[in-house]
């Protein structure tokens, strides 16, 4: 049976209960006329949605209707029971193939000072912006760099700050004799041929807290940073904002010069 056929006898018997077992009494007959326009309504206001479905794209429905006598109030509101009303709303939008909303709220009022019998409006509650989530930071983890090839400040070199700067010369000189930049871990030149190859400003380590892992970024040296990891080479993009993670055990290349990195 479609639904508004059989929605008119559960109306019917809802009035039946107000009027001791008959719904002959008058204005009972066209209130059920009256709901059943207010659900055409609402499903006339479903639109067309992204994948060619029909939805309806509201939810809140705010029904004002007149209510001239006391009596005629009484007969409204045992029709027009906002939780019911949800309900019949939702058969209503899918008997007609239009997808209800997820959330549906249904207010009713009977303004003193109505000037038409009843009136349906339709709105979209406005969604309050999302929160946003702080990610979870994680606690710097300590590693170590140990030199296998070339000749290093420090042979083993523990990583326990945010941010650790390597390159060839201790401090890193512009064209005038200013310091521009200082390497926590650095290579002398004439200490071993290997060291040669590292660029003064080869290559930096950070922390990221959020992943919790250490990376690595290569700072546009001439021979590039490079990391052997289970026999692959995997290279370190020059300048690259996110640069590579590090796992234990791989080995990082400076051109020749050779860390363990664990």
């Amino acid at each position: 049976m479609p639904f508004l056929k059989q929605l008119e006898k559960v109306l019917d018997q809802r009035l039946r209960g107000l009027f001791g077992g008959s719904a002959a009494e008058p204005g009972a007959r066209e209130a059920i006329e009256l709901y059943r326009d207010v659900l055409d309504q609402i499903a006339a206001r479903a639109s067309v949605g992204k994948r060619g479905n029909r939805v309806f794209p509201f939810d809140r429905i705010v029904i004002d209707l007149m209510a001239a006598t006391p009596d005629r109030k009484a007969v409204l509101e045992t029709l027009f029971e906002p939780g019911q009303m949800i309900e019949d709303v939702r058969a209503a939008l899918t008997e007609e193939r239009i997808a209800p909303p997820p959330d549906l709220a249904i207010d009713i009022h009977y303004p003193p000072d109505a000037a038409v019998e009843m009136r349906v409006l339709c709105e979209k509650n406005p969604r309050p912006p999302a929160t946003p989530v702080e990610p979870m930071l994680v606690a710097l983890t300590p590693a170590k760099l140990t030199t296998k090839s070339g000749i290093s400040s420090a042979e083993t070199f523990t990583l326990d700050q945010q941010q650790i700067t390597i390159g060839r010369d201790p401090e890193v000189l512009d064209s005038v004799g200013r310091p521009i930049r200082r390497n926590d871990l650095h290579f002398p030149e004439n200490a071993h041929e290997a060291n040669s190859t590292v660029s003064r400003a080869h290559c930096h380590l950070r922390f990221d807290p959020v992943a919790g892992e250490w990376r690595i970024y290569d700072d546009g040296s001439s021979l590039g940073t490079s990391i052997f990891r289970s026999g692959r080479r995997i290279e370190v993009p020059a300048h690259a904002s996110r640069g590579v993670a590090l796992r234990a055990g791989d080995e990082i290349y400076l051109g020749q010069a050779r860390l363990l990195f664990c």
